[in-house]
């Protein structure tokens, strides 16, 4: 049996020996079951945070002009405010104690006493109306040194008015109250609700009321020296408010630059200054005057003349000015028999 056994394991082992190799089949992955998860999906990117949907328009009364003014501080709705109140509050304390300085009896301690009461209470009065009016109604820059000027014309012609008819103190204080604050009205009513007034019409006025209180002055001094007798000086006085009123006039066809304006004014009026200073020292009666004035006139036509509006300047004209240069001066040369005595009168300097 143990012989049976050896054999049969020799067969076979010789059998598997004489087969050839066969590689080993490998079995193929089982199929996925019904089971196993999908794949994951890529998330979705980030979404944007949402807009901020605008507030819906307010719905209700609409808001009123006065209620969309921006103020300029929280005392004065413009900047030209201050002025006004400082303006009202002169004109009341000036005014006040003209009235309070009244021709009686009175002696000297009650007249100062009343005058000092009258002066507090009108620059109260008049300061609190003005104080109000800049906080309710914008006063701009330029406006406010208009109104200034009123009040200076305004009181000036007041005064000259009052010492014309002889008043007394008390009507004179009156009547200069009244006619400052024409003053000052006169150029709020001609200037409020058009914003501010340019610079260059700022000027203008300017210039116009100062030329009119020259040259009214030299020629009434002309008329003073031809026919002596008792001077009323009201025409110099009433001048510069009618300049002032020319001079607003004025700027309605008229727009010059401020640079201008203060040409056509410091140089006439130096030059009559001047002849009038020179002439003085020289020579008597109505020739002083006369030249002064001439020399203004004429200086004034000179400068308005080369301080004209070219236009663009082309490159020959450029050239042309380079070389070209006049200014009107002064001339003082001899004149008389004998060559005696001086002449002034205005000259042009020319440089080429």
């Amino acid at each position: 049996m143990k012989s049976i056994a050896l054999f049969s394991f020799l067969v076979s082992a010789l059998a598997g020996a004489q087969q050839p190799d066969t590689p080993t089949a490998i079995s193929p992955p089982p199929p996925p079951s019904a089971t196993t998860s999908a794949p994951e999906e890529p998330l979705p990117p980030p979404s944007a945070p949402p807009l901020v949907q605008p507030a819906p328009p307010a719905v209700g009364p609409a808001e009123s002009s006065g209620a969309r003014t921006v103020r300029y501080s929280r005392y004065s709705a413009g900047p030209g405010g201050l002025m006004l109140a400082f303006t009202e509050v002169i004109s009341g304390i000036v005014s006040g104690s003209m009235i309070g300085a009244t021709d009686n009896d009175d002696s000297s301690d009650e007249k100062d006493t009343k005058s000092f009461t009258t002066a507090m209470l009108g620059g109260l009065t008049l300061g609190t109306a003005g104080t109000l009016y800049q906080y309710f109604v914008p006063v701009e820059r330029n406006e406010s040194f208009l109104i200034a000027g009123g009040a200076i014309t305004g009181f000036a012609a007041g005064i000259a008015i009052a010492n014309s008819e002889d008043l007394s103190s008390k009507d004179r204080g009156l009547l200069s109250l009244v006619t400052t604050q024409a003053g000052v009205i006169s150029v709020l009513a001609a200037t409020t609700g058009g914003g501010d007034v340019s610079s260059g019409d700022t000027a203008l006025v300017g210039m116009t009321s100062l030329y009119a209180l020259t040259l009214t002055a030299l020629v009434q001094n002309i008329h003073d020296r031809q026919s002596p007798g008792d001077i009323s000086y009201l025409p110099t006085a009433l001048a510069p408010a009618f300049g002032m009123a020319l001079g607003g006039l004025l700027t309605l066809p008229l727009e010059l630059e401020p640079s201008r304006v203060f040409q056509l004014t410091l140089l006439p009026l130096g030059v009559g200054s001047a002849m009038l200073w020179l002439g003085s020292s020289l020579a008597d009666g109505t020739t002083v005057p006369v030249t002064a004035l001439a020399g203004i006139v004429a200086t004034f036509g000179l400068t308005l003349l080369l301080t004209s509006d070219p236009g663009v300047p082309v490159e020959r004209d450029n050239l042309r000015r380079a070389s070209f240069q006049a200014m009107p001066v002064p001339v003082v040369m001899a004149a008389g028999r004998d060559n005696g005595s001086l002449a002034a009168g205005p000259g042009l300097f020319v440089l080429f």
